[in-house]
């Protein structure tokens, strides 16, 4: 049911964002396409640079369960995402977005929980906004 609800979704967001950001019909296809296989922040950043103009509707929540999800999952890999944080500071607010109430609660408290006890020493601001972005949606789910 979710899928089919994601499917319309997409396809609602896709003819909206094309009209309002400039995203063609073939450009939210693809990025739609993009989030179901963004599994690394190097293909999240990627996605971002290419169709991050397409960031509405079903393609926002693709982008959002993928940011999730990869905190929630990998966690270590933290210090990946923040290269791309701090040489692009749209991307850290692209990125700190997706951290919202339409993600899985469970993977919130995940990503929470992680922010709060296992933030590497020198990544504290970035485990401050994550956590405080966290909270905030499971506040809001």
């Amino acid at each position: 049911m979710r899928i089919l609800f994601l499917f319309f979704a997409f396809l609602v967001a896709s003819t909206c964002s094309a009209a309002t950001t400039n995203c063609s019909e073939k450009e939210a296809q693809a990025a739609g396409n993009a989030t179901d296989s963004m599994k690394s922040w190097t293909s999240i950043y990627s996605g971002f640079k290419h169709f991050g103009k397409c960031d509405d509707g079903g393609i926002a929540q693709g982008f959002t369960d993928a940011v999730v999800h990869l905190l929630a999952s990998k966690w270590s890999s933290l210090p990946k995402v923040a290269v791309f944080v701090r040489k692009d500071p749209e991307f850290y607010k692209f990125f700190l977005g997706h951290i919202d109430a339409s993600a899985d609660t469970d993977e919130l408290k995940k990503i929470y929980s992680f922010a709060q006890s296992e933030c590497p020493v020198n990544l504290q601001n970035l485990c401050a906004a994550i956590k405080s972005e966290a909270e905030h949606a499971i506040g809001e789910s």
